[in-house]
């Protein structure tokens, strides 16, 4: 009997395979090995041999490519799985950035600097602004209404969930006062009803930041084009875009029209609690499946709550300033009915919920899903602090649990950070802090992602950040060591799992069968130590079979 050829449109050869497959690559031997994994064939975007070098001197491939990146490790793609790389690339392109800055007034110095180059009528955008500056402090827009010199401007505090606005942009939005949103969205005002110029969460927010003026279509196209291609540089295959923009899907056929893109990008579009419900729940549905050759519309996305730092995370018990006792989507059976519509069509969810009683609503709603309504994942987005009690649910429920390592680094040694402060330093709701080792080893599907542009994105960072729970190049002590990852369960949470979550648990691995998503490091992500992993050089990422970025010689 005769065996049928290995025949391959690419090969791509290395020092050492990590399949995914823990007891495999737990048996792996080095570089140089007779029969070591080091190569893998692809035919037709999918991944038909994992053998040594040996085996893949016995491969067809004269049709195709062969790749050699000498002792780098290959591993399955990185995959983000929470992220935004469109509108990222369009809010942050040529922004004053103000991730560092350790004083209200080196912010004021900055803005007006940055102003000092800009039209007497151009906007001011500013991003990265830390809570930690107002911490016993109460956020106004005064300390900056010089530095803007009357532009209309505004600058996004660090967790996206609140921003600053200048005089002259409140000014143009026609905010004079408060509105009742029918939800935690606020204007804050002072107490002769004048804004502060503060506001809280999205439907607040959007009143000054709708009235920038959006990229011209062509730029838009370059910059997202280009930030992919940075996504593809660190390791990343794929990314799960949490929001979709008005011009997304163009924008996108406007890059296939003339290439490729260099990551896959899903896309899940966000349902605001505001938004009119039978006409938004149609516009999902047609939505579903709407795709090209490496991007797609699948699920959708929803904000149960906001976040801590600005009071608007639903919390069990109220912060220390009295808030984080509502939720975003008011009354809550509308989104557990949603929850119940989208599962019958078979749609998948992600849930942004980061306080405690926001985490567990979710789960409840899936609980309370008919047996017939759950053939499909229904994912909670970021999980910054749970109880005991609620750990093993997510297991139990198969939810899956999309969380950034990075965000914990929000945190400092001395307490003096405004989400700590807001939980009260020393609680037992502060100490339960993004219980990613906790939730892995209760059995959750545990998916990594960075929440660019939020905070940085590179993949291989996230992955370190997961081992060694610290910044990577920041020089401060580990945050909640006890939280850190195993290097190969690290490995998993962002490649494999971040499949699982979205209803693809065999792909993500480089085995037979799986969709041939490769990534190759100098250095090996099982055994390096993080931080000089986080520096690896990335030799090659492959997507579908195909080479989306390669380092040069």
């Amino acid at each position: 009997m005769t065996t049928e050829p290995i025949r391959a449109d690419l090969v791509v050869l290395g020092g050492r395979v990590r399949t995914g497959d823990a007891a495999a690559d737990a048996a792996a031997t080095g570089f140089g090995a007779a029969n070591a994994p080091a190569a893998v064939a692809v035919r037709d975007g999918v991944i038909v041999a994992v053998g040594s070098r040996a085996d893949a001197a016995g491969w067809d491939a004269a049709g195709g490519d062969t790749i050699d990146v000498g002792e780098a490790t290959i591993t399955a793609g990185f995959v983000d799985a929470h992220v935004h790389p469109l509108s990222g690339a369009e809010s942050r392109h040529e922004a004053l950035m103000l991730h560092g800055c350790t004083s209200v007034a080196e912010v004021a110095e900055r803005i007006a600097d940055f102003a000092a180059t800009r039209g007497v009528d151009e906007w001011i955008r500013g991003f990265g602004l830390s809570f930690d500056l107002f911490v016993g402090e109460e956020l106004t827009n005064a300390p900056f209404a010089d530095a803007f010199g009357g532009r209309p401007g505004y600058l996004l505090l660090f967790d996206g969930h609140s921003v600053i606005a200048s005089p002259r942009a409140l000014e143009l939005a026609g905010i004079d006062g408060p509105r009742d949103f029918g939800n935690n969205s606020s204007i804050e005002v002072y107490d002769d009803g004048t804004p502060t110029g503060y506001l809280i969460e999205s439907d607040a927010e959007l009143l000054v930041t709708d009235l920038y003026p959006r990229m011209p279509f062509a730029e838009r196209v370059a910059a997202v084009k280009a930030k992919l291609a940075e996504f593809a540089a660190t390791g990343y295959t794929s990314l799960h875009q949490m929001n979709m923009e008005e011009g997304d899907i163009k924008v996108l056929r406007a890059i296939e029209e003339t290439g490729e893109l260099a990551t896959r990008v899903r896309i899940s579009p966000l349902w605001r609690a505001s938004d009119p419900w039978e006409e938004t729940l149609e516009r999902i549905v047609r939505l579903q499946g709407t795709g090209g050759r490496r991007w797609q519309v699948e699920g959708v996305k929803f904000m149960l709550d906001g976040s801590i730092d600005n009071g608007s995370a639903w919390l069990f018990e109220a912060d220390t300033r009295g808030g984080g006792l509502e939720p975003y989507w008011s009354p809550t059976e509308l989104f557990t009915r949603t929850i119940h519509t989208l599962a019958a069509r078979g749609i998948q969810t992600a849930t942004h919920a980061i306080g405690d009683r926001a985490v567990e609503f979710v789960l409840d709603a899936v609980a309370s899903l008919p047996v017939d309504a759950r053939g499909v994942t229904h994912r909670i987005e970021h999980v910054e602090t749970i109880p005991d009690h609620l750990v093993p649910r997510f297991a139990e429920l198969g939810v899956p649990a999309s969380m950034q390592p990075i965000h914990a680094f929000c945190q400092r040694p001395d307490g003096l950070d405004m989400w700590t402060t807001l939980l009260g330093a020393g609680s037992e709701r502060a100490d339960n802090a993004w219980r990613v080792a906790d939730l892995d080893a209760a059995g959750a599907i545990v998916a990594l992602g960075s929440d660019w542009p939020v905070e940085e994105f590179d993949a291989r960072h996230v992955f370190a950040a997961a081992v060694n729970r610290k910044r990577h190049g920041a020089g401060t002590p580990a945050v909640d060591e006890h939280q850190a990852l195993a290097p190969e369960r690290a490995l998993a949470a962002i490649t494999h799992h971040c499949w699982a979550a979205i209803d693809r648990p065999a792909d993500g691995f480089v085995r037979v069968g799986a969709v041939a998503d490769l990534a190759a490091f100098d250095l090996d992500p099982l055994t390096a130590d993080a931080a000089e992993f986080a520096e690896a050089s990335v030799r090659l990422t492959v997507l579908g079979g195909e080479v989306a970025h390669r380092a040069a010689p």
